[in-house]
């Protein structure tokens, strides 16, 4: 493969609480960070009128309610034990919480901060996704001898069925624009070649397993905007130690998989790691609505990673399988697709963008904050 290579600069000035993040042709700032005031945020995610920030506080066993506006803390509501996702309702009223220790959703009622009911699921529930009509949150359940994602019917507010996936811990599903497909990633644990399930929503059933080869530790993943691509942030053993004895290690290069979604379409595992300098340990991911940026919460490097999807898409597209095979050991190749990385606080474990894609917000798991990053305009 011929690879091109952009000039790209990325610079970072710290000024009390400003981050800047330059590159040839962006300017992301990380415009002010909000304390949480309870301890592990975990989550982060955004009401659909852009203008209440959820907060999942892992320790704090709880969520923040924040304004996006005013950046002010307006509410705190404790729920079970560990909660690690949630999302809000198209009613904007509605926060489904998943408690992972607990096996449990707690119903919020955003207008009233408090619980409303609280559903028994399966074992460690850690994320939560609605269809596109918002009748269903999907909820997996992520347990090491577990493999299902349970469905909650929003009108009800009652579990009312579950989809089995290919192997056991599916940690997270993404939903296709069109609705009708669901992927999930099955981060089984003692597995080298981990998967993803590709799922008819409406008969529950597997279309097609796709494994990434020699990979482990799949945290999160998206559709892209015209649901031709999925992405996934993931890592890779370095060596041939057994790999649960690699995970506890942490020896791992870091990726982000770039997988076509028709049938047999092809998987790429592209470096976020370059010669000196190395994204470790990348958790959630976003795509930006217009489909220009993936923005990646880098938990080990206490920042996130803005690459363009445009240019990595050229890679897979222009690739044949064989060389992609190759591209996850190459250091040389993400100067081609690096916009930008911004500083923000510890840990970001979880990223999500505004529904104008105005800003992305980071939820920041050692400092018991989220940073605001405002996105350039052009």
């Amino acid at each position: 493969m011929k690879k091109r290579a952009w000039l790209l600069g990325f610079l970072g000035a710290g000024l009390i609480s400003l981050t800047l993040a330059q590159s040839t042709n962006a300017c992301f700032i990380e415009i002010t960070r909000v304390r949480t005031e309870h301890p592990s945020p975990f989550h982060v995610t955004v009401s659909p009128d852009g203008n209440t920030l959820v907060v999942t506080n892992q320790s704090g066993h709880s969520i923040t309610l924040i304004d996006a506006r005013s950046r002010k803390i307006i509410g705190e509501v404790p729920v079970q034990v560990q909660p690690e996702a949630s999302v809000v309702l198209h009613d904007g009223r509605t926060i489904y919480v998943c408690n992972a220790e607990s096996d449990s959703v707690s119903v919020v009622d955003m207008n009233n901060k408090s619980v409303i009911k609280t559903i028994k699921v399966g074992d460690w529930p850690c994320n939560v996704k609605l269809s596109k009509d918002g009748s269903k949150a999907y909820v997996s359940c992520s347990g090491n001898m577990w493999n299902s994602i349970d469905i909650i019917d929003t009108s009800r507010n009652e579990k009312v069925g579950e989809i089995k996936t290919s192997n056991y811990g599916p940690r997270d599903i993404a939903i296709s624009p069109d609705g009708k497909t669901g992927a999930i990633i099955c981060d089984t644990v003692g597995s080298t070649n981990r998967s993803v399930d590709f799922v008819d929503l409406e008969s529950g059933r597997i279309i097609e397993t796709r494994v990434i080869r020699g990979s482990a530790n799949l945290r999160g993943i998206v559709y892209t905007p015209d649901g031709a691509f999925v992405l996934v942030t993931m890592q890779q053993p370095k060596n041939w130690l057994p790999v649960c004895e690699a995970e506890n290690a942490q020896i791992f290069s870091n990726n982000v998989a770039v997988m076509e979604t028709k049938p047999g379409g092809k998987v790429a595992c592209m470096p976020l790691d370059e010669q000196n300098n190395y994204d470790g340990d990348p958790y959630g991911i976003a795509v930006g609505p217009e489909g220009k940026y993936v923005y990646i919460g880098i938990r080990g490097m206490h920042r996130v990673t803005i690459l363009d999807l445009e240019k990595m898409r050229d890679i897979v597209v222009s690739s044949p399988q064989e060389e992609l095979d190759d591209l996850k050991n190459d250091l040389t190749l993400m100067v081609d697709y690096l916009v930008a990385r911004v500083n923000v606080g510890l840990g970001p474990s979880s990223v999500c963008l505004s529904p104008d894609g105005k800003y992305c917000y980071a939820a920041n798991y050692f400092s018991n904050n989220v940073s605001v990053i405002r996105i350039p305009i052009d």
